[in-house]
């Protein structure tokens, strides 16, 4: 985010034991980040496309399927189904999740892969997502301990 006055990444672990990255954009003012906010949400909708012409460059059968799966008032979250990119993704069939919170002068970016076959891997319906989508958005919420 080129505009962006401050940015914090945290990584986490997934319940899935896979890597989770959250990152949190700060704008000068909420129409800047309700400006980036808009951009990511036009360049998921093109990332379908551009998921498969990676696969068809690498090789791989171009399967990736991208779909808008939980909305609020402040955010919107995605799933991409498709077989991994080494080099852009970790390698192999997987589901990644991809949520963006916009509040304010705040933008949260929150993404995170499950690879298909790991221990408890399931497919997550729209519900988890929007309750996924929520719990974030809430945890905005929550003021700084200290």
């Amino acid at each position: 985010m080129d505009s962006a006055a401050n940015w914090q990444q945290q990584g986490y672990v997934s319940s899935f034991q896979t890597p989770a990255i959250q990152d949190s954009f700060t704008f000068a003012d909420s129409a800047d980040a309700q400006s980036a906010y808009r951009a990511l949400l036009t360049a998921m909708d093109g990332c379908q496309d551009r998921s498969q012409t990676l696969q068809t460059n690498a090789k791989i059968t171009a399967d990736a399927k991208v779909t808008k799966t939980a909305t609020s008032t402040d955010g919107t979250a995605y799933t991409r189904v498709w077989t991994g990119v080494a080099g852009i993704s970790a390698p192999g069939p997987q589901t990644d999740h991809v949520y963006f919170v916009q509040r304010g002068s705040v933008l949260t970016v929150l993404q995170y892969g499950v690879p298909a076959g790991t221990d408890g891997d399931r497919s997550q319906t729209v519900s988890d997502d929007q309750a996924a989508l929520a719990a974030l958005s809430n945890g905005l919420d929550t003021p700084a301990a200290g």
